[in-house]
Order: C-alpha cells, then structure tokens, then sequence
C-alpha cells in the first residue's frame, strides 16, 4: 500500500481482525451476527410495500394485514436478537481485554526493545501511543463495525426487496451508489491525510508538553513560560490547524452526501409520480417507497462520518505496529552463563543509527575480574558508550564483548543485567517511598535487609529524620531530595542488589563537597569485592585504580595505572597536569 494511499475496506477488516487478536474469532463472529441483524432489519422494512398495500387495497383483508405485521415483528425481533449477540464481543468485555492485550503486548515490546531504537523515542510520543493511539485502534472496533455494517448492508437489502416490488423504483434506488463512490473516496483520502497528520501532531504536543512540566523550573528561571514557551506554543498552534483543516477538507463531501440523498429521494417522487398517472404503479407503492427511503437518510447521512474513524484507527494501529515490529537484540545460541567477573572488548566497532561516523573504532582491552578499571577522556570521546555496550545498550558492528569468557550475547538480558549494577550521574528515583525505590534492587528483600543496604550507602540517617521515614513517598523523579541524597538511595538500591559488576557513571560530579564525600564512602561500600567500571571527569578520584582507559574519538590511545600514565608523558599527562593546575589556581586565589 502506497504511503499516501488510504486502506482499503478488506485492509481495514484484517487489521480489525489483527487488532483483536485471540479473541479475533470472537470478532468474526459478531460481524456474522451483526450481518444477520441488518438483512433481516432491511426485511422488516422491505414489508412495509405488502402492508400498505394489503391496508389500503379496494377490499382490505385483515388476514393478510396480520401476517405482513406479524413477519415485520418476527424480522424486527430477529434483528434485535442478532444485534444484541453481536454486542457480545464489546458488551462481555472482550474489547477491554483486546486492549489490554494490546497494552501488554506494547510493554513487552517496550521491555524487549535496544535501549538504541528506544532512545530515538520522545516520552511524549510513547505516551500517545500507549493511550490515545490504543484507544483509538480498539474501542471503536465493535461499535464501528456495527453502524457501517447496518449502513451498508441495511439499504443493500431494500434494494433488492424493491427489486421484487417495482425494478424502476429499485434502479432509481440503485442509481445513488455509484454516485456515493466519488464521495466515499473524497472523505477517505481526506480522512486519511488528516488522521495521519493529526497522531502525528498529537505525539509532538504530548511530547513537547512532558517536556515543558519537567523543564518548567529552568524555564520559569528563563522566563519562557506560558506565551513565552515559544515551542509548546508552537505545538499547540500546529494542532489547532491541522484540526480546522481537518473540518474543513472534511465537511464537503458530508454536505454532497446529504445532497445526493435529497435527490434520490425527490427522483423517486417525481418519477413515480409519472408511473402513478400511467397507472404502472400504484399510489401506495410509491409512498411505502418514500417512507422506506425517508427511514434511511438519517444512517445515510452519517455514513462518511463512519468510515473516516477506519481511517482513525489505521493511523493509530500504524503507529502501534511500528513499535511493536522491532525485533529484540537477538541472543544465540547455546545459552550460557558466567562464573568469573571480567570483561574483554575485543576489536569491538560501534556506530549509533544514523551516525556518519564510528563511536567506537577497533576497541580492545581486559577488566580483571574485582579490579576497578577507570575510563577517562574529553566529553563525546566514546566513555558512556563503552558502558553502555556492556549492558548491552546495542550490538557492535564488528568486534565481541565477553564477561567471564562469555559472549554477551549468548546471555538473555535478564541474565546479563542482574550481574551488573549501575549508579548513573542523573539519578532517576520513582514516584513511590524510598523503601520502594531501594527495594526495587531485590523485590525479595525484607525491610531489614533494605536498612542495612541504607546503612551501607549512609542514608539511614536522613531517612528516618523524614516525615515518614522509609515509608516517605519522595515525589516525581525524587524532586523532593538533594542531589546527594538521590545518589545515596541510588547507591542504596545496587547495594542491595549486590551483583558482581558495578558500573559507575561519574556519580559525584555534580555534587558540593559535604555530599560528594558522603557519596564516596557509599561508593567505597558499594564496590567492595567487585569488578568496577567507572567512569570519570576527576583524575584525582581514580588515581588508585588497577588500569586507567584513556579514550579519544572511540579509540584507547593509553591504558596502565596512574604512575605509569603520568610517567608516559602522553595524552593523560596532560589532562592530569591540566586539573592540577586547575587546582593550584584554586588554591592561589
């Protein structure tokens, strides 16, 4: 299907059928019943030719006035009965289940997904797919499978019972459906533009928002809030217009709709009423026919209405599928499992998507098992992405990564990450108590065991002068903690977890000195007995480290232990001698 070219109705049934998934006979189903519904409802209107004729023919016979009454109230029962069963499938709940099952299916994507391709996502955009975007597919699967079914199938069906009253009145009928084709296609294409570009806008505003709440202090600080939030003004404005163009390509064909079906209905009494003067048709044919017709206008009107919610929910399902295709980092095969703790790059090779150049080039080196090894170099020189690749952030494009002999990719991710614990720069805590952001490590840990962990990362103190203590709820992001308090329940959280590898990622930078020691002493507990990878900015708090990575654009330029790096006189020298002198200034002023 061309990118700009609206699906077609056997599209928009297989992705209905798509959608609903297990319960996609469920579905089936009721559309049989909601066909069964509609046919005999368009029966049960066809009959009322045979009643008015049978009423106001020259000798009425009540006999026959009965049995077409009691057949319209037998087909009109059946309708409902068959309708009702058709229900079902949204009545019983199966749609909440259907979204559900979507929403799970989308979180398990989510879970499985490269933190690479998850990262190209703004929180904004998942969020729109997560809500709108599933609501929009599914919710209306049952309820607009039942009123384009019953516009449809409804006016098929007197057509063909006029057939067998009056062919003229049937072809006069008949007549409007290939003149109903132009604007179906008109509203679709219309329809289809517009769904596209609006979940599109939606996603930018969403995100754009999210932004603006999480940024509002620096950008209250800055004094770009309300209309001076240039970009989320901006967002807002983009879909107000795409909005009013929406209506407006829109409203056209609804009008032509409306038209074409006045006409039909006025051709109906002007040239029946010319078969009435020959007496080729009678006075009470042709008015159960304006009746008839009158009886369906209204479903006719809002006919394009209808269609454009397929349209609605193809954007939205398209939206849904491009996360829900990308495939999880493969594992290979045989499974193993590691029994030592060192890590081995070997020729390792990584560029990020879309990236002209290479994050890291041809990168080898050996972290002994419990030793700490120190990555430095200049901002954007390749030192997050070497940990990332550790955890597995991505697949290098050439080279192995190995922990304990192992490929790493021939471990699942829960395997590989339990081994790892990580203390990030930009501590992110939950919404929830700190008891739960600590316990989160190890879901199994008994409050004792959370204590002790907040003992060793020394935070028990200024939790318990909380209002609540563990049982505090911290606020989003812990927006209601000091930054060296984040970092010790971060440090609290790996404490616990306890795993053999700790990754650290510069967590003191950002902190005063009465925080960074107390940060360090959580550090020093943390890393005890483990193989340690640190990231780091200050030479002077990885001067003791057992090897010292020196990284300049994705390449190791220098390895060795401090002493030895100093005395090479290189690339590390430099910046060591640069932040002494730094210091010396410090001191002199």
């Amino acid at each position: 299907m061309k990118k700009d070219q609206f699906a077609s109705l056997l599209t928009i049934y297989k992705l209905s059928v798509e959608l609903a998934g297990e319960y996609g006979s469920g579905f089936k189903k009721s559309l049989v019943y909601f066909t069964l519904a509609f046919v005999t409802q368009g029966i049960a209107f066809g009959l009322f030719y045979p009643l008015l004729i049978a009423m106001f023919a020259d000798t009425p016979l009540m006999s026959d006035i009965i049995l077409y009454f009691g057949l319209m109230v037998f087909f009109s029962i059946l309708s409902f009965w068959a309708k009702w069963r058709g229900h079902d499938f949204d009545y019983n709940g199966k749609i909440v289940d259907v979204t559900h099952e979507l929403r799970t299916k989308l979180g398990t994507a989510l879970r499985e997904m490269p933190l690479e391709k998850l990262s190209t996502y703004k929180t904004g955009e998942l969020n729109s797919t997560f809500s709108s975007n599933v609501d929009e597919s599914v919710l209306h699967l049952g309820m607009v499978a039942s009123m384009f079914l019953q516009i449809v199938v409804v006016p098929i069906t007197i057509i063909v019972v006029t057939f067998f009253v009056d062919w003229r009145l049937a072809l006069i009928m008949l007549a409007m459906l290939p003149l109903a084709i132009p604007l179906y296609s008109w509203k679709r294409r219309a329809s289809h533009e517009d769904k596209s570009e609006y979940n599109q806008a939606n996603g930018v505003l969403e995100s754009d928002f999210v932004e603006y709440i999480q940024g509002l202090p620096v950008l209250k600080a800055v004094n770009k809030v309300g209309v001076n939030a240039q970009k989320l003004q901006g967002s807002i404005a983009y879909v107000k217009e795409v909005q009013k163009k929406g209506l407006y390509k829109g409203q056209i064909p609804f009008v032509l709709m409306g038209v074409l079906i006045e006409i039909t209905l006025l051709a109906i009494v002007f040239i029946g009423a010319f078969f009435v003067l020959d007496n080729t048709l009678s006075f009470i044919t042709l008015a159960a026919a304006v009746i008839v017709i009158s009886r369906l206008a209204e479903p006719l009107s809002i006919f394009l209405g209808v269609v454009s919610v397929f349209d609605l929910m193809d954007s939205a399902f398209k939206r849904i599928k491009s996360i829900l295709a990308i495939e999880p980092l493969k594992i290979h095969k045989p499974l193993k499992t590691i029994k030592t703790y060192d890590i081995a790059f070997d020729n390792v090779s990584f560029a990020y998507q879309n990236q002209p150049t290479h994050a890291l080039q041809n990168v080898n080196f050996i972290m002994a098992n419990k030793t700490m090894t120190a990555i430095v170099g200049h901002s954007g020189c390749g030192k997050t992405t070497i940990t990332k690749m550790i955890m597995r952030y991505a697949d290098p494009q050439s080279g192995s990564i190995k922990i304990g002999g192992v490929n790493i990719q021939n471990m699942t991710p829960e395997d590989l990450m339990k081994n790892i614990s990580v203390v990030f720069q930009d501590v992110y805590l939950f919404d929830d108590t700190i008891i739960n952001n600590i316990r989160m490590a190890n879901p199994n840990a008994t409050d004792k065991e959370v204590e002790d962990a907040a003992n060793s990362a020394y935070c028990h103190e200024f939790i318990t002068r909380l209002p609540n203590g563990y049982n505090t709820k911290i606020g989003d992001i812990g927006g209601s903690l000091s930054g060296g308090e984040r970092q010790r329940i971060s440090i609290a959280r790996a404490i616990l977890k306890n795993a053999p590898i700790v990754i650290l990622d510069e967590p003191t930078a950002a902190l005063d000195t009465e925080s960074e020691v107390a940060v360090q002493r959580a550090i020093d507990k943390l890393v005890e007995n483990k193989t340690v990878v640190v990231i780091a900015h200050r030479l002077s708090t990885i001067a003791g480290a057992d090897t010292i990575l020196v990284v300049d654009n994705g390449k190791i330029v220098e390895s060795g232990t401090h002493d030895e790096l100093v005395t090479k006189n290189g690339r590390y020298y430099g910046m060591w001698s640069a932040q002494q002198r730094i210091k010396d200034w410090h001191i002199n002023a």
